[in-house]
């Protein structure tokens, strides 16, 4: 038996900790305070688009329906009720067909690609993802030891034919096909039919990441909807509110039993919050949510584009199509700059870390999720006078 003592506990822990960084949104989120007024930053919904008098009705009828069962330990997969559910909203609105025993219950998005880290990556896996790419999702992979690739992102996404040639034989790929976070790009039908087949050939598992196809009216079907093969997941985060932490996983039949027994060590996600997520389901809140909210987001995508082709010409890298956001070049440090933003009530992302490998560090992120539509393009002003303030 080994004795590490306190001193060889820290040390070991200093060993590990390295491969997870402080987040550049977790960075964002502590500079900002009361009184942003123009919030770049948060990947959150519109509150405005949060259906709160339905979601106050959906909790009080599972405490009377329910009691304090709604209260109890959940089980692992989750609640088979919701299960159907969600296999349902997915047929109905993303054209995937499931069984809902393939449907897996997480607390939230980032919970699934953590549970499927500790299951398909060891050290020295590698794990192909678009460069570049959601910074949180990278640290699980890295926490397991994976080795993460970039591969290059292009105006129709992760370009398969770099894909190709960086592959030899099996791995995993990371993927966020439709409304590409920071990017805002969304992956051609081609190259979508290109990567399932790549990873038919190759023996690749395919990690779907899609949070904002359901948001949008003109993204194209999801991976998964082309190839069971496909693990997709999932989130109510963008529609219902990110505090509910209730997303999913829809995993191929070898994969499933796996998950759900992995998900026994935490318990699986809050039963009260799997009730209510099921009743708003059963309600119908979803489509009562996403007309409002496609039109919403359309709206406010394109009034920053432009806002950002009129006073920060050339200082955007791609053309988003759809989702929050948009990645740009302030021409200056971006983590520098922010510390002087807030304090003008502006926030952003700085983007530098969402790069594998070392990125360009006057990246920015910009979301138009929170921010008010009649703010974006003062927001955008403002930011435009504080990059040349710093000339």
């Amino acid at each position: 038996m080994i004795y590490l003592g306190l001193t060889g506990w820290v040390a070991m822990v200093k060993v590990r900790l390295p491969r997870v960084e402080w987040s550049p949104v977790e960075l964002a989120s502590r500079l900002s305070r009361r009184g942003i007024r123009f919030n770049f930053a948060s990947g959150s919904p519109d509150p405005g688009l949060i259906p709160l008098s339905r979601i106050r009705e959906a909790v009080e009828h599972v405490l009377s329906e329910y009691g304090t069962g709604a209260l109890a330990y959940p089980g692992a997969g989750g609640f088979k009720g919701l299960r159907v559910e969600v296999a349902r909203y997915l047929g109905d609105y993303l054209g995937i067909s499931a069984d809902w025993r393939d449907v897996i219950i997480t607390s939230g998005a980032q919970h699934a690609i953590k549970l499927l880290a500790q299951l398909l990556v060891r050290r020295g896996v590698r794990v192909y993802v678009e460069d570049p790419t959601f910074y949180e999702t990278l640290a699980p992979f890295r926490f397991q030891g994976g080795r993460v690739v970039g591969i290059r992102v292009t105006n129709n996404g992760m370009d398969i034919g770099q894909l190709a040639k960086a592959v030899d034989e099996g791995g995993v790929v990371y993927t966020i096909p439709s409304c590409h976070n920071p990017t805002g790009v969304s992956m051609s039908e081609e190259s979508r039919r290109e990567l399932v087949k790549l990873a038919e050939e190759r023996g690749l598992v395919v990690v779907e990441d899609d949070p904002y196809t359901i948001l949008s009216s003109n993204a194209l079907r999801p991976l998964r909807a082309l190839s069971s093969s496909v693990i997709y997941v999932g989130t109510f985060s963008k529609v219902l509110g990110p505090g509910f932490r209730v997303g999913f996983v829809v995993a191929p039949g070898w994969l499933r039993g796996s998950l759900e027994r992995l998900e026994q060590h935490d318990f699986s996600t809050s039963t009260l919050t799997q009730l209510v997520v099921y009743e708003l389901l059963r309600m119908g809140v979803i489509s009562e949510v996403l007309d409002k909210a496609r039109s919403t987001y359309k709206s406010k995508l394109s009034r920053l584009i432009e806002a950002l082709n009129n006073y920060m010409p050339s200082s955007l890298q791609f053309n988003p199509s759809c989702g929050f956001y948009a990645l740009v070049r302030l021409g200056i440090n971006a983590e520098r700059l922010l510390r002087t933003a807030v304090k003008f009530g502006l926030t952003y992302v700085p983007a530098s870390r969402f790069f594998i490998g070392k990125g360009p560090v006057d990246s920015a992120r910009l979301s138009i999720g929170v921010i008010k539509a009649e703010d974006i393009e003062d927001g955008v002003k403002l930011l435009s006078r504080l990059v040349k303030d710093q000339y």
